[in-house]
């Protein structure tokens, strides 16, 4: 309606009295009620309205209620314009977040290569994305395939916890056999045989075990002139040789050890008495000396072997028989070769 023809249809009090209260309500209703944006700019156009509506109520005439109304509409018009693009921007700024997000699952998700393009398309579309509508089918899809991308990590979680479970069984069955490795007696790097060591730690426990045993220490003849004479690395052979002489003359579960120099140690268990063993020994010690050829700087040496030995009964304490070797061995002049 037209102001001429509002003015010619006001004509009495009341009804200016009645569009007056009209006008004052509307005023105060899109102060108070309308959708708050930038807090400063709904700062400004309240303070705007209130000052529109203290204009109005001062009994202003009908033409000056309609110039109030419509100072009212312009302020809510520019008021709206603005809220409408603050709205927008935090549209887009959502949109730039979630999109942000996506490319962060993208880059350090582990889901299949299906949810990966599922989510690369998401993101393009969310940043083409106006209306609310279309935000709220792409939250849809998201949350979909986001679903599915915690299904695959859960998944892949599994698999990582079990190849893991099972690198600690292999670690733990390496340290075992490590462990195994390390407990076991070193061995002498010229005939292969357990050392001195190995030695008394098997009289200890030998000491301990019911039955009878012996102890059998030989020494190889000659070793010093043979070391003089023909160098180290042949007297090594000559005990190598030794070694295998002796190591043939063995029952099963003797022991022999290279106690140190040209000293063997031999450990057998016998039900016999010492002088049968020593018998014994004597067979396994005592033949005829055994020639054998040995090659010495690019020329073939023939070199007698043979050993001077000792044979008592193991009876605790196990130092009495640790006493008794290092003794004997003494008494044959050779340590210089230990």
């Amino acid at each position: 309606m037209s102001m001429v023809s509002i003015k010619r249809h006001i004509s009495q009090s009341e009804e200016e009295a009645a569009l007056h209260s009209v006008i004052l309500l509307l005023l105060d209703g899109m102060a108070t009620r309308m959708v708050r944006g930038d807090q400063g700019d709904y700062e400004a156009f309240h303070s705007d309205m209130e000052r529109i509506c203290d204009s109005a109520r001062a009994g202003v005439p009908a033409d000056a209620l309609l110039v109030i109304a419509g100072s009212a509409v312009q302020a809510l018009e520019g008021y709206s314009q603005r809220t409408t693009r603050f709205i927008r921007k935090q549209g887009a700024e959502l949109q730039n977040i979630i999109s942000m997000l996506t490319r962060t699952v993208i880059s350090i998700g582990t889901g299949s290569d299906r949810s990966v393009q599922r989510l690369r398309e998401i993101g393009n579309h969310l940043e083409k994305a106006v209306e609310l509508e279309d935000v709220q089918t792409l939250r849809a899809r998201l949350s979909d395939c986001l679903e599915n991308v915690r299904e695959e990590t859960l998944r892949q979680k599994t698999e990582n916890d079990q190849m893991v479970a099972a690198l600690q069984r292999q670690i733990a069955v390496s340290g075992e056999r490590t462990r195994t490795i390390s407990q076991a007696p070193d061995l002498d790097p010229v005939t292969g045989l357990p050392t001195q060591e190995a030695a008394e730690s098997a009289l200890q426990e030998l000491v301990r075990k019911p039955g009878k045993r012996y102890v059998v220490t030989a020494v190889v003849n000659r070793m010093q002139p043979i070391n003089a004479r023909f160098g180290h690395a042949t007297g090594d052979d000559v005990l190598r040789t030794f070694k295998e002489l002796f190591q043939e003359q063995l029952s099963p579960g003797d022991q022999l050890f290279r106690w140190s120099g040209p000293a063997l140690v031999g450990m057998l268990e016998r039900p016999d008495a010492l002088e049968a063993v020593r018998a014994q020994v004597r067979k396994m010690l005592d033949r005829p000396t055994k020639e054998t050829m040995f090659e010495v700087a690019g020329r073939q040496v023939l070199i007698p072997i043979s050993s001077t030995w000792l044979v008592f009964m193991l009876i605790p304490p196990a130092s009495t028989a640790v006493k008794q070797i290092q003794t004997f061995i003494a008494s044959q002049g050779n340590r210089d070769y230990a």
